[in-house]
């Protein structure tokens, strides 16, 4: 009965909703919070974060196409393209024809891009441990598996898992 009550409070919506109080709203907060403090990091080596998450895209798992990409970050294919033509012309990727989709294009990291990556890597780990610095090994550990949680079902599947 308890455990009953315990549920239907959590479903039901709070009649006196506080915007400073609200998940979501915190979380857009701390990812807004955060995405600045690692573009002020990524920009001491003249990368932005756009640059980085492609960078970062690209270096795990089998190869992705400009229209992978799009969908795993969220981005115009406009944007796409323009970002992989900037990582093209600083030789930190190539463009590869599909093999199975002559149409698509399959992007690969150089040893350049693969080199810019751990050096924008490493800032960004600074800035994570930092705006993260609060919470315990263990906590961060449960923080991130409670995110995966709530974005289970809502992450382009066929290009991630």
């Amino acid at each position: 009965m308890a455990g009953q009550r315990a549920a239907d409070s959590r479903q039901s919506p709070r009649k006196d909703f506080l915007v400073a109080e609200s998940p979501g709203y915190l979380l857009i907060k701390a990812g807004v919070v955060l995405d600045e403090e690692a573009s002020k990091a990524l920009a001491t080596i003249g990368m932005r974060n756009r640059y980085f998450l492609v960078l970062a895209s690209l270096a795990g798992g089998p190869s992705l196409s400009q229209q992978d990409l799009s969908r795993l970050l969220n981005l115009d294919p406009t944007t796409v393209v323009s970002v992989i033509d900037e990582m093209e012309r600083n030789a930190h990727v190539e463009r590869q024809r599909d093999p199975a989709d002559r149409r698509r294009y399959r992007l690969h990291l150089t040893d350049a891009g693969r080199e810019a990556l751990a050096r924008a890597s490493a800032l960004v780990a600074e800035v994570e441990t930092e705006f993260f610095g609060s919470l315990t090994h263990h906590e961060l550990g449960m923080f991130r598996d409670m995110l995966g949680r709530v974005m289970a079902g809502r992450w382009p599947e066929s290009v991630c898992g």
